[in-house]
């Protein structure tokens, strides 16, 4: 029978290999989801709403992500304790809190994100003074409370027929692979409010932007001038942060755009009704979370090395160079994603040979197997360099590594014994000594 066999099996089989087969799926269960860690936080509105966002988070769940779904209000609330994180990453779909149960409040989650944990935060129509604050630290103006996203052509109708001026219909996503994995085709809807990054941010890559027919107001007030709306594609509707210690945080003006209602809506478009199909919230928001919580886009560097050329290959890096030596360089760079690891392919990786300034700066080659190499002479200036490798790339985490390295001159015992360039001054000086001597042995041997 089965259960003989199964006792049979256990007879034959140590148990030390069955708890190390345990622990080797339980590894590569780990390593299907990000490598930042797998807990999340989940804050709403009401821990009873977590059924309007079910698709979005059980996508997360077969991410491979554990998630904690709690109402902002909960009493309970702690993401540090004792120096000790309890969790990776946190998702805020609470537009209108005003504050935080338990321990958590805006200082908390700076540090949080200043730590190198990841923060989705989600605001609307009626956001709070909070989230507008904790938005406007990474770089996010989000438009003030009351106001909305309208648009009377990029409008979207409601289930009943009935047209929704402030349900936008957007199409502008950025084109960063890093994000989205394959073009996302399908229209996005939008309601919410409208949010501003400053045109001069090098963190901030705005992933949906609305419509150029679009603008940002509050109806219950007088109409603004128009010099001083927010219009067109300087709306950002969905913004995506990459900070300098490589922490993401996604900063969206519609907490909807999360709904299992519109990520099922078929959109009807504009006043002529025109059917676009079924709405890509749906693939639009899974892949922008997954980017947040670092599941992909990752890059890592490791095994930065240098030697003379003269050296065998897998020899250690030397101290210091030669002015004018040959040198090669190389670097490691891996991708993750799903939390597997894969060689990074890319064409513009460039090393610089810096003192103060470049005195070389040269695009690195990469073999296919995640190995990025260049050779090169070490400039004729001797002092202390610097290998430094600066590396950002729209949707990627960013690479900085920097290794010091000293140049000196060449020893007295290094030059050359006789030099090409100067063959001309050697026979100016053999001439003079060969004219000395006959003009002497001419005056002292003839009258």
């Amino acid at each position: 029978s089965v259960l003989e066999w199964i006792d049979s099996a256990s007879m034959a089989v140590p148990w030390s290999s069955v708890l190390g087969l345990a622990l080797l799926l339980a590894l590569a269960g780990e390593a299907c989801a990000s490598i930042a860690g797998t807990r999340v936080l989940v804050l709403l509105q009401d821990a009873s709403q977590e059924s309007g966002y079910s698709q979005f988070l059980n996508g997360l769940t077969k991410a491979g992500f554990q998630l904690t779904i709690k109402g902002h209000k909960d009493s309970g609330l702690k993401l540090k304790e004792y120096d000790t994180w309890h969790y990776d990453h946190l998702a805020i779909l609470a537009p209108k809190a005003e504050s935080f149960g338990g321990s958590i409040d805006l200082a908390v989650i700076l540090q949080f994100v200043d730590s190198g944990h990841n923060l989705l935060l989600a605001g609307g129509p009626s956001v709070s003074d909070n989230i507008r604050a904790i938005a406007a630290e990474v770089g996010v103006d989000m438009d003030e409370r009351g106001t909305s996203v309208f648009d009377h052509f990029a409008f979207a109708h409601k289930t009943d027929g009935q047209p929704d001026h402030t349900l936008i219909v957007a199409k502008d996503i950025v084109s960063a692979p890093a994000i989205f994995s394959s073009a996302i085709k399908a229209p996005i809807l939008f309601r919410g409010v409208g949010c501003a990054v400053s045109a001069n941010s090098e963190l901030i890559t705005v992933a949906l932007s609305a419509p150029w027919t679009s603008y940002s107001t509050d109806p219950r007030k007088p109409m603004l001038e128009p010099t001083e709306l927010m219009v067109g594609s300087n709306i950002a509707l969905v913004a995506a942060v990459q900070a300098r210690n490589n922490a993401r945080v996604l900063v969206t003006g519609s907490v909807d755009l999360f709904s299992d209602e519109l990520a099922a809506a078929e959109v009807l478009s504009g006043p002529s009704k025109t059917t676009a199909g079924k709405s890509g919230n749906a693939e639009f928001v899974s892949a922008l979370a997954l980017w947040t919580l670092q599941d992909r886009g990752v890059l890592r560097a490791e095994g930065l090395r240098h030697r003379l050329l003269s050296a065998p290959e897998g020899s250690s890096s030397p101290y210091g160079y030669r002015v004018s030596d040959d040198v090669e360089f190389a670097v490691d760079i891996f991708e993750f994603k799903a939390g597997q690891k894969q060689p990074y392919k890319a064409d513009d990786v460039q090393v610089e040979f810096v003192m103060l300034d470049p005195h070389v700066r040269l695009p690195l080659e990469h073999d296919g197997k995640g190995t990025f190499s260049v050779r090169f002479k070490v400039p004729d200036v001797y002092g202390v360099f610097k290998y430094v490798v600066n590396y950002k790339h729209q949707g990627y985490s960013y690479i900085e590594l920097t290794q010091q390295v000293p140049v000196r001159p060449f020893k007295h015992d290094e030059y050359e014994r006789f030099l090409g360039c100067a063959f001309p001054y050697y026979a100016s000086a053999l001439s003079t000594m060969l004219a000395f001597f006959s003009l002497g042995f001419f005056y002292l041997y003839h009258k």
